[in-house]
């Protein structure tokens, strides 16, 4: 394919379409038709469902699409990121714990060769956020903890495997998470680091990721007041304290210009509070292109936002540069990861087997030695551990859980155990 060609020879409303990244709900073969592929989207990412059953639609997807389609996962912790009969490996906090940052190479090698395995081709994440603010409600056991470095060498792993299985990385969320206790949902974030201790920490992980060949990264509706004013003096406090999806400052001044990233940019979900809390979506919309990023990720209604796009080049809030910048970037990623030649030879999606996959004795033993492992003491005041029947015989045992239920086999089983050691259990 050549792209050039290919973006000449596209309608405006083509040209759209590629900068749209939904969700799906449905494999009905109607619904991905006229819901979904009548937009002319550029990649698409699945809420969970049963592996055979992504398999199916993402081949669907591919079949059925004039130009090959991004399809992303959430593939943080495991493949059970877009199958739910995928393996949970383990969330990035309980990956740190272990001490071993090559377990962070086994999650990226469990969630993406599962993901590739049902057609995923791009992975939302690593997460490489740092767990700056323990209150964060976001970030927490979602990152490899309060260590730059770690963080890093963690992300650095994970990626690894990522090529290694050919998926895409979207290094998120940009400029960085986990620094306050907003959470992105409801309202804008802050990071309010200034440049300086910025470029120390999530700086550094950010230009070494990009350095090693990451090729998306993902943009958070983080503000990053200090940093937007280092690269914009004299810059409003409005514009200051935008969310980094809408912040010129930030995609453009810092990530394309300071750090020299080439790649694609793509937002959080636009669903979120942080998103439209600052502007009408009407305006928000298409000055997220505007501004530095290249494609859209969720929509509120997708008819609803590609009007706002092209209202956005008529009114001038987007120009025809930036828009022709973002498609071509969108066209340059599928072909550099090889999907029109996989379109043309039939396999986008593989043919592989699912069920020898999920059961492979490897992932198995990772998810069994990361579960040893990351097992972590954090507070023994009394020195109670380990516990013994010939100490402290008796045992309050409280089982959280969503029934709470303590007749249920699990409570019942942890109470056998304990009882086979000797202690007498109150549940």
């Amino acid at each position: 394919m050549n792209g050039l060609k290919i973006q000449k020879s596209m309608t405006l409303e083509e040209k759209i379409g590629q900068l749209f990244v939904p969700i799906g709900y449905s494999g009905d073969p109607q619904y991905l038709e006229h819901v979904m592929l009548a937009h002319h989207i550029g990649g698409i990412m699945y809420r969970c469902g049963e592996a055979k059953e992504m398999q199916r639609t993402h081949r669907y997807l591919q079949e059925h699409s004039k130009i090959p389609l991004l399809i992303g996962a959430n593939l943080e912790d495991g493949g059970c990121g877009i199958a739910t009969d995928g393996t949970q490996y383990g969330k990035q906090m309980q990956v740190a714990a272990t001490g071993d940052t090559e377990d962070a190479y086994r999650l990226g090698k469990v969630s993406c060769s599962e993901g590739a395995a049902v057609g995923c081709n791009w992975a939302f994440a690593p997460v490489v956020d740092i767990d700056r603010n323990w209150r964060n409600p976001i970030t927490n056991v979602r990152t490899y903890g309060d260590d730059p470095d770690r963080v890093l060498a963690c992300g650095l792993n994970y990626m690894r495997a990522a090529k290694e299985e050919n998926v895409l990385v979207a290094i998120k969320h940009f400029p960085g998470d986990g620094s306050d206790e907003r959470d992105q949902h409801l309202l804008v974030s802050v990071n309010s680091l200034d440049e300086k201790a910025w470029m120390e920490s999530y700086g550094k992980i950010y230009q070494t990721l990009i350095d090693d060949g990451a090729l998306t990264v993902m943009v958070g509706h983080i503000a990053q007041p200090q940093m937007a004013r280092a690269m914009v003096p004299g810059i409003s406090d409005e514009e200051a304290y935008l969310p980094a999806t809408q912040s010129k400052a930030l995609m453009t001044n810092l990530l394309r210009e300071k750090m020299g990233f080439n790649g694609l940019v793509v937002t959080d979900s636009t669903l979120m509070n942080g998103f439209m809390v600052k502007m009408p979506r009407r305006k928000s919309i298409p000055l997220t292109i505007e501004n530095g990023s290249d494609m859209i990720l969720f929509n509120r209604s997708m008819s609803e936002d590609i009007r706002y796009l092209k209202e956005g080049v008529e009114n001038g809030i987007l120009s025809e540069e930036r828009l022709e910048a973002a498609v071509k970037r969108v066209l340059a990623l599928k072909a550099a990861m090889g999907l029109p030649k996989k379109q043309k030879e039939g396999n986008l999606v593989p043919d592989t087997d699912i069920e020898a996959l999920l059961s492979d004795s490897r992932h198995k033993q990772w998810v069994d030695d990361i579960a040893d492992w990351a097992v972590t003491l954090v507070k023994d005041t009394k020195n109670l551990i380990p516990l013994s029947p010939e100490r402290t015989k008796r045992v309050y045992l409280n089982v959280i859980q969503k029934d709470s239920n303590p007749d249920s086999p699990f409570v019942q089983k942890w109470k056998a155990q304990f009882e086979k050691e000797g202690f007498e259990v109150t549940v």
